[in-house]
């Protein structure tokens, strides 16, 4: 099977969720023995081979504001002529730009290959009221794609409920051996030191680190000796803002920054964690919720987004309300009932074994096979048979 995957962006140039799938995909796809090629921008325009992946880079050009006409449409408008010259049999595209573009392309050009559109995101329609003319790709995209996927529950149930199209849930898969393997840091019930661990953009409000330093505060008052690391990008503004939320000077001490870092630390990190905490609101999914997990360490998130459809049993961690919110969650007395549950359950051997059978359910060797059956399945559909 001949493969195109499409998005804006690609890993290591952004690193986000959608990045991490396309790469992973990509090499995945591969493995089974599928010709894949991957579709994006990058700061230089090139050809890269990336282990038998054939990544075509056109140069990032533009700003990404404002919305209304940006380097996204941009890309949408090119990636058109490079589909054109595409043998591929499905287009498999991470956003509803691209996924326009090979709709387009596939009507001019005369190509006959399938287009799936797996949204990333949560498709609500007030993201789309700023901007008619990504409204419209986006409803031409649900009217035409072959496919529609998305990855969690909550985004099926918005996409129903705001654009009246049905889409099946299929979850990003995840490289769990990877984080499994190693040494097990916390191997008793009750670490001497407690680490609360976030991954994630710190700067992102709806992230929730403000709530997160607010609630350790006052988990600090249970366990002094708390610690709380934060693993992502972060400005020197915003450090210095939650530090002050965190309160005496004591707790700020507590409470570490070690920015972006690279991917092959993060699973010491999980593994030395006491609980990872990913207090979001509009998570589309939660990767690294799922990569704590493999690594044996609970976890603790918002009832809100595609959190829920991971956190599904007490051993595994505790979902919290995140009540009433505008950008991101306030609610400091859930988040910290939900940190101490699962603090005072601690690491013991049975909740590291159900940390890592959870993340199984998530992991390649589970639903590699379902994305591989999805594609196959569309190619061997007839010319014009129903999607």
């Amino acid at each position: 099977m001949r493969i195109a995957i499409t998005n804006p962006y690609a890993w290591p140039h952004v690193r986000r969720g959608s990045e991490r799938l396309l790469d992973n995909l990509a090499r995945d796809l591969r493995d089974r023995g599928h010709a894949v090629t991957v579709h994006a921008m990058a700061p230089q325009a090139g050809i890269e081979d990336r282990d038998g992946v054939e990544y075509r880079f056109m140069r990032q050009r533009g700003r990404h504001a404002p919305r209304q006409f940006n380097q996204l449409h941009l890309f949408a408008m090119r990636l058109q002529a490079a589909l054109a010259a595409s043998d591929a049999q499905v287009v498999f595209c991470l956003n509803y730009f691209d996924a326009y573009a090979a709709l387009r392309a596939r009507a001019r050009f005369g190509k006959s290959y399938r287009v799936v559109f797996m949204s990333v995101g949560i498709p609500t329609r007030a993201y789309f009221r700023a901007v008619p003319l990504d409204a419209w790709f986006m409803r031409t995209v649900l009217r035409h794609a072959d496919a529609l996927l998305v990855l969690s529950t909550f985004a099926r149930d918005c996409l129903q409920r705001d654009w009246h199209a049905d889409a099946d849930v299929l979850p990003p898969p995840v490289e769990t051996a990877r984080f499994a393997a190693g040494p097990d840091a916390a191997s008793s019930p009750a670490p001497q030191r407690p680490c609360l661990l976030f991954v994630g953009d710190v700067d992102e409000a709806r992230k929730g680190a403000a709530l997160l330093c607010r609630a350790f505060a006052r988990i600090r008052q249970a366990y002094p000796d708390a610690i709380l690391v934060f693993a992502g990008r972060v400005s020197d503004a915003r450090r210095v803002a939650l530090l002050a939320m965190a309160g005496d000077a004591a707790t700020q001490a507590a409470i570490t920054f070690n920015g972006l870092g690279q991917l092959d630390e993060l699973p010491a990190l999980f593994r030395s964690a006491s609980v990872t905490v990913l207090p979001s609101v509009w998570e589309a999914f939660g990767l690294v919720l799922v990569e704590s997990l493999a690594a044996g360490t609970p976890v603790v998130g918002a009832r809100h987004g595609g959190i829920p459809d991971i956190i599904d049993n007490d051993l595994v961690g505790e979902c919290f309300d995140p009540a009433p919110f505008d950008r991101e969650s306030h609610n400091v007395d859930g988040l910290v009932a939900a940190l101490l549950s699962v603090l005072a359950r601690g690491k013991c051997a049975s909740v590291r074994a159900a940390c890592r059978a959870r993340a199984d359910d998530f992991s390649w060797a589970r639903l590699g096979d379902s994305y591989e059956r999805r594609l196959l399945a569309l190619v061997a559909r007839t010319p014009g048979s129903t999607p």
